[in-house]
């Protein structure tokens, strides 16, 4: 087990909450700050209002949190503003919304200290349950919030990511590699570990222990919504790492076609079939996720091809990566798989 020093000497911490008409969900995460495990003199809780015609900003002080204002919309511009302001050796993000278990910033600060080569720790997130509906149910059967998820994604251009939900960065990372990339309208939590991956040596660390809990989407339409703006974020990636996202074009080949038709015509063949035994009541839950599973590729597709000319048409362009940095981190056999890890920290019972 890890020892963690007395309260006088532990890491001081910065939680860092960029929020938008959030009023409501001030109280609900000021309260389960106050019963962090973590001694309150040794964290700050810094809300970035981003904009809100809602009190939240009025809420977040009056519930003994540093409220700042960050007029210009955007994620990733008041996530800036409030690492710009922080204090901590740790920064830690969040949303308003969401509602952490009361040993989370322990968990964080035991995995970094644990892990002195980690830049980040992704923190598991679990659906906080705020409504019914398909969506919902969907979201909770495929343990759609897990950033664990994104273990698999270890051939490039795919690599793991922290959620923005629930990760932490050392700050001296922010030092290193700047902020969070503000022309970046979704996908910045991903951009900010592509980039540590390729300028830094720092590993990303997944906690299950480290644990958050956020709501949904409510709607089937604001799943779909999601999956439509993860696609202009692709386009985004794309732009910011060119050279990395090549790897994904395959030259064309008769081989190629013929198992990529017939992927295909068998996903459609079990999507047919289990629509089939819906209409007899066979299968419900497994053909209802089939469907919304594929109504999310579609309007993610649909997003990547929107948003090209959505984002030429506001001048939105990120400045690429530098080119030699990016083909020399490609050309390294541990680019990824060598460059995280998955832990489960105990924490520590207090006194």
């Amino acid at each position: 087990m890890i020892e963690i020093p007395v309260s006088s000497t532990l890491p001081f911490v910065s939680v860092v909450v960029p929020a938008l008409n959030c009023a409501e969900d001030v109280q609900g995460f000021a309260e389960a700050m106050r019963k962090q495990d973590y001694p309150a003199d040794r964290f700050e809780i810094i809300v970035v209002d981003n904009g809100s015609s809602d009190d939240t900003f009025e809420r977040a002080r009056a519930a003994g949190m540093i409220a700042l204002q960050r007029k210009e919309k955007g994620r990733a511009r008041a996530l800036n503003t409030g690492v710009a302001a922080a204090r901590g050796e740790f920064i830690l993000t969040s949303d308003l919304s969401c509602r952490a278990e009361p040993y989370w910033i322990r968990a964080v600060v035991e995995t970094f200290t644990a892990h002195p080569e980690a830049g980040c720790v992704a923190g598991e997130i679990k659906l906080l349950r705020t409504t019914d509906g398909v969506a919902i149910d969907f979201q909770e059967r495929s343990n759609y919030m897990s950033p664990l998820l994104a273990l698999n994604r270890t051939h490039l251009p795919f690599m793991p990511f922290a959620d923005g939900a629930n990760s932490s960065f050392r700050k001296c990372v922010f030092d290193e590699i700047g902020g969070f990339e503000e022309s970046f309208v979704k996908a910045a939590d991903v951009e900010i570990c592509y980039r540590m991956f390729l300028l830094t040596d720092y590993t990303l660390v997944f906690n299950r222990t480290a644990l958050m809990w956020e709501p949904g989407e409510p709607s089937l339409r604001a799943l779909l919504h999601q999956r439509f703006r993860m696609g202009i974020g692709w386009n985004l990636m794309c732009m910011k790492y060119p050279a990395l996202y090549e790897v994904k074009k395959p030259s064309f080949n008769l081989r190629t076609m013929w198992w990529e038709v017939r992927g295909k015509t068998r996903k459609a063949l079990r999507l047919f079939t289990l629509n089939l035994g819906l209409l007899f009541g066979h299968n419900r839950e497994a053909a209802i996720d089939a469907n919304i599973l594929q109504l999310m590729s579609w309007f993610q597709w649909y997003g990547r091809y929107y948003g090209r000319g959505w984002l030429v048409r506001r001048g939105i362009r990120p400045e690429p990566v530098d080119a030699e940095k990016l083909h020399g981190f490609m050309a390294r056999s541990d680019a990824v798989k060598k460059r995280i890890a998955v832990v489960d920290i105990p924490r520590l019972d207090t006194a």
